[in-house]
């Protein structure tokens, strides 16, 4: 994994924030994360600001993966990392916190984020390829070009592998919370789309599943209290505030939607039974799922999304299920339509060989323009 996604993490403070203590134990608070330097020399981050300890310190921040790469780096014997006031590391090291040290011998506080992460590395990795993925003309017309060239069996393959990472992210989440944590963290990421997604976490942190289902929760208040949104290019009905507002309605209305989540999961077993080529069982459980389960608060676009992207890996987790078949033919949630029109073009949809928009073809194509974006 590029040491960048680290750097990413930082500049944009995808994190919690609230208890960063330094490897001696010294209390971090972010005034500034600094300006990213994407030249390929000098320190990751200039002129940052932080407070550690309650003194202010202004100079530079150095990311790495393990703090023994800065020796490794040899930023020691570097006087361009003098002004470094932060190494910033994801993973833990053996070396003592004291041995990460300037060229003029005085050390250098470190800070660990793994216990600070929202979800894994991977993830992470996924939710930044995917956010330079524009869906502009010129990248639908590469995607074009490219799609004549893959056979609809590489398509499904792709499509199994995102179904695999999306299952495996669903086990990580399952692995550190409960089913009923998981699945509200992980519906109100969704809903906050790429660019919000992290304020989402922080809403889901600080406001519990609980919050919404026993007391009465003001979306507005919650908005406000809330920094660093990104609003800007962001159409009316995917405003976060309309989406807390949908979620605070569905939480009064039917508090005990997770467990009605977990209801489906003997009804994917049935549809797991049934005849592959026969679609009526499986639409037969997205109408279960938007209306019994969401009581039809959310458009089928919305709800297809959280089902695919979230809820139905984590069922398919904690009852170790191998639905891909289901998931690969369901319909598709929030894509552009410009890019059926791309997928017709290229031969994808052809229904004398039972080929429709699915989620699927989508998925793979996903991964495919994943995996060319991390080769370029």
């Amino acid at each position: 994994m590029e040491e960048r996604v680290a750097q990413r993490i930082w500049q944009e403070q995808n994190f919690f924030t609230d208890s960063l203590l330094t490897e001696c134990g010294q209390k971090i608070d972010v005034i500034d994360c600094g300006k990213w330097n994407l030249a390929e020399e000098g320190p990751d981050f200039n002129e940052a600001s932080l407070l550690i300890d309650g003194i202010k310190h202004q100079g530079d921040v150095e990311v790495h993966f393990y703090p023994n790469q800065w020796k490794l780096h040899r930023h020691h014997l570097d006087s361009n990392f003098d002004k470094v006031i932060l190494q910033v590391t994801i993973f833990a090291g053996h070396d003592k916190p004291s041995s990460v040290t300037r060229m003029n011998g005085k050390p250098v506080p470190s800070l660990v984020l793994l216990p600070h992460l929202y979800y894994g590395l991977e993830e992470y990795a996924e939710h930044h390829a995917l956010a330079n993925l524009s869906g502009n003309e010129s990248d639908r017309d590469n995607a074009h070009k490219e799609l004549t060239h893959l056979s609809y069996e590489k398509i499904e393959d792709l499509a199994l592998s995102r179904w695999l990472l999306k299952t495996k992210y669903a086990l990580h989440r399952l692995s550190d919370q409960e089913w009923s944590d998981a699945c509200h963290q992980w519906f109100l990421e969704i809903l906050g789309y790429k660019r919000n997604r992290s304020n989402m976490v922080k809403i889901s942190q600080q406001y519990p599943l609980s919050c919404w289902t026993e007391e009465k929760i003001d979306p507005v208040q919650i908005f406000g209290r809330q920094d660093g949104w990104r609003l800007r290019g962001c159409r009316p009905a995917n405003h976060p505030r309309v989406r807390l507002h949908q979620y605070a309605d569905l939480c009064a209305s039917n508090p005990n939607w997770v467990n009605d989540l977990a209801s489906l999961s003997g009804v994917i077993q049935e549809v797991m039974e049934c005849n592959p080529g026969d679609r009526k069982p499986m639409l037969e459980l997205a109408k279960r799922w938007k209306n019994s389960v969401l009581l039809g608060k959310f458009s089928d676009g919305k709800a297809n999304t959280l089902w695919i992207d979230g809820m139905m890996p984590l069922l398919c987790a904690r009852y170790n299920l191998d639905a891909f078949q289901i998931w690969k033919n369901w319909p598709v949630g929030d894509f552009p339509q410009s890019w059926k029109m791309v997928m017709k073009q290229a031969g994808w949809l052809d229904r004398s060989k039972r080929r429709v928009f699915c989620n699927g073809m989508v998925q793979g194509i996903i991964q495919f323009r994943i995996e060319s974006h991390d080769a370029e």
